[in-house]
């Protein structure tokens, strides 16, 4: 089961409250409660966590409840591991301390950063056991994110571009307010695009004996918290199928290991590279074709096919009917479907 720590929903009670609702009220309906709230490191499902912050969205009509929770946050809300990340020296070094602990911070959310010229992408993914709406969870990851930023590169710091694969609200002033830079919407992932050499801008604020009394402590607990090898695997694969990368040799070389040592570690746990790499595809293609925006060749991108015919055949065989069948009956009414910003799209070829 995914699951993320209680810490994420610091603010939740305040926010709804604000907006007129009863948190214990929308709390119950997703199986939580408030004494869960109580205990920052207690774990709870993703999904429990997507559906509630939807459901406060939904019923407050406030687009932005996400961001609201986000605004008065810093990295305090991730303990020890959130020490580490402000004394680090630089950009780089923290985000890879974030990738590296992420088990130990919010194992739902997973994290790639790529490097295509003189620009760096951080990609976000909010993973849940079934396909669920996330906006409202996936804007508060992005802007918690920009907390790390800000904590490295000072608070004057802001992203070139922001993008989100859903669709825009009625009003950006919270996003503006929020990151500071254009924001762009229906994309085909979540991410903060930025200069490349920011990562590597000194951190004024690093202490090196502080990170290491963090680094310590942290390790000494970590074993406790180390991510499950298929919950590891199967992120990597949600994040490297829209680059069409899902292969296992590139999943090996992520974690430092084998193709082999790689396959014979997921036998052992009773699973496969290939059936992993299915579910996800499944997963996805659910979610991607049940938004009449996304057409069915761009959908077989992000689901790492080259050709829209391969997809068709894999989807029919899993779900019993056409893709194009399968999204007219998911949606009453169908709309064009986005498109990946062009200058992201330009970055990510590498021009």
């Amino acid at each position: 089961m995914s699951t993320m720590r209680a810490t994420v929903l610091t603010n939740y009670v305040d926010v709804v409250r604000q907006l007129g609702l009863s948190p214990e009220k929308l709390l119950r309906t997703v199986g939580l409660s408030p004494q869960m709230l109580s205990t920052p490191d207690r774990l709870i499902p993703s999904d429990a966590v997507v559906r509630l912050l939807e459901s406060a969205a939904e019923q407050s009509g406030c687009e932005v409840v996400g961001l609201r929770m986000s605004e008065p946050r810093g990295l305090s809300q991730f303990g020890v591991v959130g020490l580490l990340l402000n004394q680090q020296p630089t950009l780089r070094d923290a985000l890879q301390m974030a990738r590296k602990y992420r088990p130990l911070m919010n194992a739902a959310i997973a994290l790639r950063l790529e490097e295509l010229g003189d620009m760096a992408i951080l990609s976000e993914e909010v993973l849940t056991e079934v396909p669920l709406p996330s906006r409202q969870t996936t804007e508060l990851a992005m802007a918690t994110s920009l907390r790390l930023f800000h904590a490295i590169l000072g608070k004057d710091w802001h992203p070139r571009r922001v993008y989100f694969r859903h669709e825009p609200p009625k009003s950006l002033e919270a996003h503006h307010r929020v990151f500071r830079c254009p924001c762009e919407f229906r994309a085909d992932f979540n991410a903060l695009s930025f200069p490349r050499k920011d990562l590597d801008i000194p951190n004024p604020s690093a202490d090196p004996q502080m990170a290491r009394y963090a680094f310590d402590f942290i390790e000494s607990v970590a074993g406790a918290a180390t991510e499950p090898l298929a919950a590891e695997v199967r992120r990597s694969i949600y994040l490297l199928l829209p680059l069409g990368q899902a292969t296992v040799k590139q999943v090996a070389e992520s974690r430092g290991c084998s193709v082999r040592k790689l396959q014979l570690d997921l036998g052992r746990i009773g699973t496969s590279f290939a059936q992993l790499l299915d579910e996800a595809r499944r997963e996805r293609a659910q979610l991607y074709l049940g938004n009449p925006r996304f057409e069915i060749g761009q959908t077989a991108a992000l689901l790492g096919y080259r050709h829209q015919s391969a997809f068709t055949r894999w989807f029919a065989g899993r779900f019993g009917m056409p893709p194009s069948e399968w999204q007219a009956k998911a949606n009453a009414h169908g709309a064009p479907g986005p498109t990946l910003p062009d200058a992201l799209r330009a970055q990510r070829d590498g021009c």
